[in-house]
């Protein structure tokens, strides 16, 4: 069996990275495969479980960590900060981990 981040072109990996994974506005991007050169794109599927997770995990972290660290060092504008840079984590690895677990490449010219 095939790993899920097979180049479509040569099914060698394609050295997908994380930070490709998150959710984008970029419609036409194309990665290029390290093996073969062929360009890829995640699959639609791939792209969408990523930002529902994203938008899941935003509720998420806003509701749960978000407030309690601001509630616990007093709503300081450094618990606020820290805050905002906890809630982003949680919304980038729930973005990155639906992406990964829904990953299909699919080929482009």
């Amino acid at each position: 069996m095939l790993p899920r981040d097979a180049c479509p072109h040569c099914r060698r990996p394609v050295g997908l990275s994380w930070w490709n994974l998150l959710p984008s506005r970029e419609n036409n991007r194309v990665f290029t495969c390290k093996a073969c050169n062929g360009h890829f794109d995640l699959a639609n599927s791939s792209k969408m479980a990523s930002v529902i997770a994203g938008m899941a995990g935003m509720a998420v972290a806003m509701m749960y960590p978000f407030q309690w660290i601001v509630r616990a060092g007093g709503g300081t504008k450094s618990a606020v900060v820290a805050g905002i840079a906890v809630a982003a984590t949680v919304i980038c690895l729930a973005a990155m981990t639906a992406a990964r677990l829904t990953l299909r490449l699919e080929a482009r010219p």
